[in-house]
Parts: C-alpha cells; sequence; structure tokens
C-alpha cells in the first residue's frame, strides 16, 4: 500500500510519491508527467489526457478541459449523450492518475494527499474530496498549493528566519500566500486569490485582441474553429516564452491571414489581466500587516509563470528577481508527496509544523429589528474572520426576534459582502426553540474550521442545551451520499479507452484535428494517412 501526492491542475495533473529518500514523478502511459486535465467520449469510450487533448478542436461538443473551474457549482457537463457532473469529470482524470501510479509502482495506492488552490472555498474542497472518493481513493489531506509549493522548496529545512510570498498562477486558477518560517514553524499569514484567473485567461485575451484587430466576429464562429483559434494563440503564448517575436497565421474559409506578435505586443495587449493579478497581491500583503520591502524572496510556481511577461511583472512589483528554479509544473505536487510521507512519519524527512489560514470570513446571515420594530433580514454576521490560523473554532450567540417564535433558520455563508446573498452559500438548517418573549431564546453557533479547510457547524439551543451538528447542504453544489453511490457505479460502468492503445489513439486524435487545420493537398494527404 502506497501513498502519494496529486496535483489536481486546470491544465494539467500529476502525481508523485516519496521512496527510497526522494520524490519520484509518476509517468502516464506516454511516459511523460503531465496528464492534460483534458475528458472527451468517443463511441461511448472515455477517452483522457493527451488523447483527448486534440479532440478539444476535432470533436469540442465530445470533449471537456477547464472542468476544474466547475467544481463546486450544481453545473453539470454533456459530452455527446452522457451527462456529468464536475466531480464526476474530476474523478475520471484522478481515476486514471491513480492507474498510472499503480502500474509504475505495482502496488495499490491507499491514500492521497491532493493539492487545492489556496483560494478554494468550501463547495470547491468539498468537491475534491467527493471526486476522490468516486475514483476509489481514501484522502483525510488536502494541501494548499502555496504551502505545497513552500515544501518543495525546502524551505522548512533551511536554518535562517525569513518572510516570503509564494506566486501560484496555474491554467485557470490565481493564489498568493504571504509565509514566514522560523524553527520548525512553517506559517501561513494570510492568502488571496482568484478561483477563476490563469493561464488560460491570458490565451483568451491574446486571442479575443487578436482577433478584434484583424476584424474578425468571434461570436460567429463555429465550435470547431473557435476551438482551433484557441489552441493557435495558446501555441503562440508558449513560443513567446522562448523566443522576442513569433509569427501567428490562420484560414478562414474567406481569407488567409497573418499576424507578428512580439513580446511587447503581448504584455499590452494582457494589461488589464495584470491589474487583476495585483488586487490579490496587495489584499494578501495588507492582510499580513507587512510592507512589499518585509518580503525576502518571492517564489513563483505553476506553468503560467513560464511566461517572461509574468517574471517581469512580479519583478516590479517586489523590486527583486523571483525564485523559480524548479519546474513550475512540477512544485506542487512535489510539495504534496512530501507531505504524504510526512503523514506517515517517514524517518527520511525532517519534521515540521504547517499553520495554515481560512482564505475567506465565514458566517450566518442574520436580521435586525429597527426602531420602528420592524424586522429587516439579509445581513451578514461573520464568525470566523478571513487569515485566521487554522485549525479554529470561534462561537457567536444569535437570539430570537419575535414573541413566540418557534424556530431559527442558520443559513450558513462564505464570503466578504455586508449582505448576506452576495456571497457563497454553503447551506442551512432549521432550528427549533422553545416559545417565549423576543429576546430570551438563543443559539449558540460554533464553526469549526479544519487543516484541509473544510467548515463544521454546531448549533446549540442554549435553554434546553439541545445539539444539532450541520451536514452542508442544500447549497444546490454538493452531491448528497446516495449521488455519490450513483456516480461510483456510473463510473464502474463506464468504459475507459484501453491504456494500451493510448498511444495510437492520441496518434489518430492529433491527425484529426490536424485534418480540420489544414487545406488543399495538406489536407487529402492527412485524410490519406488517417
Amino acid at each position: 500500500m502506497a501513498f502519494i501526492g496529486i496535483d489536481l491542475g486546470t491544465t494539467n495533473s500529476l502525481a508523485a510519491v516519496w521512496r527510497e529518500g526522494k520524490c519520484e514523478l509518476i509517468p502516464n502511459s506516454f511516459g511523460e508527467f503531465l496528464t492534460p486535465s483534458v475528458i472527451s467520449i468517443d463511441s461511448g469510450k472515455v477517452i483522457i489526457g493527451k488523447s483527448a487533448k486534440d479532440r478539444l478542436v476535432s470533436h469540442p461538443t465530445q470533449t471537456i478541459a477547464q472542468f476544474k473551474r466547475l467544481m463546486g457549482t450544481s453545473e453539470k457537463v454533456s459530452l455527446g449523450e452522457n451527462i456529468f457532473t464536475p466531480e464526476e469529470l474530476s474523478a475520471l482524470l484522478l481515476k486514471q492518475l491513480k492507474a498510472d501510479t499503480e502500474r509504475f509502482l505495482d502496488n495499490s495506492i491507499e491514500e492521497a494527499v491532493i493539492s487545492v488552490p489556496a483560494y478554494f472555498n468550501d463547495n470547491q474542497r468539498t468537491a475534491t474530496k467527493i471526486a476522490a472518493q468516486i475514483a476509489g481513493l481514501r484522502v483525510e489531506r488536502l494541501i494548499n498549493e502555496p504551502t505545497a509549493a513552500a515544501i518543495a522548496y525546502g524551505i522548512h529545512e533551511e536554518s535562517q528566519e525569513k518572510k516570503f510570498i509564494v506566486i501560484d498562477l496555474g491554467g485557470g486558477t490565481f493564489d498568493v500566500s504571504v509565509m514566514e518560517k522560523f524553527d520548525d514553524l512553517l506559517e501561513v499569514h494570510a492568502s488571496a486569490g482568484d478561483s477563476f484567473l490563469g493561464g488560460e485567461d491570458f490565451s483568451e485575451r491574446l486571442m479575443h485582441e487578436i482577433c478584434h484587430k484583424l476584424d474578425i466576429d468571434y461570436d460567429n464562429l463555429s465550435p470547431v474553429d473557435r476551438a482551433r483559434f484557441y489552441r493557435i494563440f495558446d501555441v503562440a503564448k508558449k513560443k513567446l516564452s522562448n523566443e522576442e517575436k513569433t509569427e501567428i497565421r490562420f484560414e478562414l474559409p474567406e481569407k488567409s491571414h497573418k499576424f507578428d506578435l512580439s513580446r511587447r505586443d503581448f504584455f499590452t495587449m494582457v494589461e488589464p489581466l495584470f491589474k487583476k493579478l495585483l488586487a490579490p497581491i496587495e489584499k494578501s500583503i495588507r492582510d499580513a500587516n507587512i510592507k512589499v520591502n518585509d518580503i525576502e524572496e518571492v517564489y513563483l510556481v505553476g506553468g503560467a509563470t513560464r511566461m517572461p511577461a509574468i517574471r517581469q511583472f512580479m519583478t516590479r512589483v517586489f523590486g527583486q528577481f523571483p525564485s523559480c528554479h524548479i519546474d513550475p509544473d512540477q512544485t506542487v505536487v512535489i510539495g504534496a508527496a512530501i507531505q504524504s510521507a510526512l503523514k506517515q512519519r517517514n524517518q527520511d524527512l525532517q519534521d515540521i509544523v504547517l499553520t495554515d489560514v481560512c482564505p475567506f470570513s465565514m458566517g450566518i446571515e442574520t436580521a435586525n429589528k429597527s426602531n420602528s420594530g420592524k424586522i429587516v433580514s439579509g445581513f451578514y454576521s461573520v464568525i470566523i474572520e478571513r487569515n485566521q490560523t487554522i485549525p479554529t473554532s470561534k462561537v457567536e450567540r444569535y437570539y430570537t426576534l419575535q414573541d413566540n417564535q418557534t424556530e431559527i433558520k442558520v443559513t450558513v455563508y462564505q464570503g466578504e459582502d455586508r449582505l448576506a446573498k452576495n456571497n457563497i452559500k454553503l447551506g442551512e438548517l432549521l432550528v427549533q426553540v422553545p416559545k417565549a418573549k423576543s429576546g430570551e431564546e438563543s443559539i449558540d453557533v460554533r464553526f469549526t474550521y479544519d487543516i484541509n479547510g473544510l467548515l463544521e457547524v454546531l448549533v446549540t439551543v442554549v435553554s434546553t442545551q439541545q445539539n444539532l451538528n450541520m451536514v452542508i447542504q442544500n447549497s444546490g453544489s454538493r452531491l448528497s451520499q446516495s449521488e455519490i453511490e450513483i456516480a461510483l457505479k456510473k463510473l464502474e460502468s463506464i468504459k475507459i479507452h484501453p491504456r494500451d492503445q493510448a498511444l495510437n489513439q492520441a496518434l489518430l486524435s492529433r491527425a484529426e484535428r490536424l485534418y480540420r487545420e489544414r487545406l488543399g493537398e495538406d489536407r487529402d494527404h492527412i485524410g490519406q494517412v488517417i
């Protein structure tokens, strides 16, 4: 039985294991460490990873990527005749990583530590654990990606004390954590971020800007052409990591297009996204109650930080060159694997105390009585404020507002807005209270936030001492236990494309994509090859 670390990414995912005193990355069936986070359906069979990626262009209605952004929502995805929840899609990907690992280690997987963005809310974290359960993985520990990155850089093994910041820009999420190391303690002071900002957004921004310059109506393009366009501009963005300029060429039925793109052009086109990056950085530094000059080192993590524009921007913000000597795609999974070994008390590793923070404030909806006696509802009462060190437990008391009131509705939210409706609803329950005059009956609401960033709620009726443990539900985005059981059976019945045919499938998918992208003799030749 083995323990592993998994980085379940928006663009790519990978697994690693700690054995014989070092971290080993797990290769997939192509001998590669990165498995694209893409799912496709072909003739009733599920295709995962590299074999599915080119089908985003050739079969866009049967293929899905970036589904990590849907985690924690009630959205469903249609692929052909199949309908999947975000948890089921993530479970298929996790199941593939688990199978690759078991083949590589020739051993079954007992447990995994899965990394999540520090800015994931409670719904998103719960959805991640549910996906792992559906995939047949036991996950007792979620680790925030910036914390995993700090472990991978071995900061906990350094002797000197220091304050540092981890900037994690992946394909679809952005995280910032201000941290401090002293003695055997690695402490997070503040986290901020954006769950809908990543490298994919830079590709999309580039695509829309150039379409606008070339007078191309993107909204009227077919799904196939949109997918083809995205791939062309994503490749161009990546080329600029190694080249000062690149040429973009693409064909439309009525016209051929060419555009020369330089790094400077790219920087100008995506400038609005830099402003979005700056806001969480400023927020985390402010919440940590430090100044930019107090930060002794900046660590860049996530594949999108390969962009020279990002490194240039971060150098300007912090007035120092950032550290990025570990492969940014692998940093987080290395940290997750080390954490899985620490969880087993592995003797090869120096023990360390990790502290983290809750990225969002959490509380309940309340009502107030005005001077005229009118009851006004919809206010947000915070119980645990953002960036409190976790695990933490806090309690607040609330009172009835009406005579002979027999129940109190406790609706739990996560967020920072003054009005409850503008925050993320996590769940609700009704609490029965004895009849009494207004203000004579009360409840204690205790929030306990654990090291995985998951919330437990305990409500106590003060007069009767009756306790109600809240199993957060009715949030519109959580699978019930019966739904999980159904998902387990569903995934067991789904046919996964045979692993030993993955290379052939990937070549065919690539050929189909090239056929759609080319014209004339090129297209005829590719058709003959297929």
